[in-house]
């Protein structure tokens, strides 16, 4: 989506929901999707998720809470740091203010606290969420591979073996789990396709020298 488009939907979704000063808003999470450092966690993402959000139709049963925390899921984002979920989830609050409900904000803000994967979804519209932010795992394998070399740009001053075997240590956590996405409507599109790609991306790493035996820390 350009950006012209984008702004367009957010600010009416902005409007829509209660907040104020939608432009202004817009200026502020434009600004922050575009800092320098990042490769992947940008507007494109953000186009890819609202993408799939859109595709997922009467599947998403909460679409203005759902479709704001895509909007803030990433708005603060620092590789390595483990709060960045927690500080977007806040930014959105103080955003969001006195000026939509509180039970509304609570709901966003626990959409995206989800997005730090680290458990089964506590219900239905969260499933949707997180499997929403882990969709391109399942996109064609040239895209998988430069969302790969995105997400690697993003680790400034990380060498390649800490890296890569932080990064096999979390493929492989993520393949034990029973499946990739917790909802019915992504299993169906996007599981088979989306574990091809990481068994083929560990193949092409473990090539590469690097291996189980590392003990570094991923960070999406």
């Amino acid at each position: 989506m350009d950006e012209e488009i984008l702004a367009e939907r957010f600010c009416n979704l902005w409007k829509d929901c209660g907040g104020k000063d939608p432009k202004g808003m817009w200026r502020t999470l434009r600004g922050n999707y575009q800092e320098p450092f990042r490769h992947y966690h940008n507007l494109r993402h953000l186009s890819q998720c609202l993408r799939e959000i859109d595709g997922a139709g009467e599947h998403v049963t909460e679409a203005r809470a759902t479709e704001l925390a895509i909007w803030f899921h990433d708005i603060v984002y620092v590789y390595g740091a483990h709060d960045n979920e927690a500080r977007s989830a806040e930014f959105f609050r103080e955003s969001a203010g006195d000026d939509m409900p509180v039970d509304f904000v609570n709901r966003v803000c626990e959409f995206i606290m989800a997005t730090r994967h680290t458990g089964a979804a506590q219900d239905e519209a969260v499933a949707l969420l997180v499997d929403i932010d882990l969709s391109g795992f399942g996109l064609p394998w040239t895209d998988y591979l430069a969302d790969s070399d995105a997400l690697r740009l993003e680790a400034q001053g990380v060498g390649d073996e800490q890296y890569y075997m932080g990064k096999l240590r979390f493929l492989a956590e993520l393949q034990r789990w029973p499946s990739l996405y917790q909802s019915s409507y992504f299993r169906e599109r996007l599981e088979d396709r989306a574990q091809s790609n990481i068994t083929r991306y560990t193949a092409q790493l473990r090539e590469q020298g690097f291996g189980e035996q590392g003990r570094a820390e991923y960070v999406q």
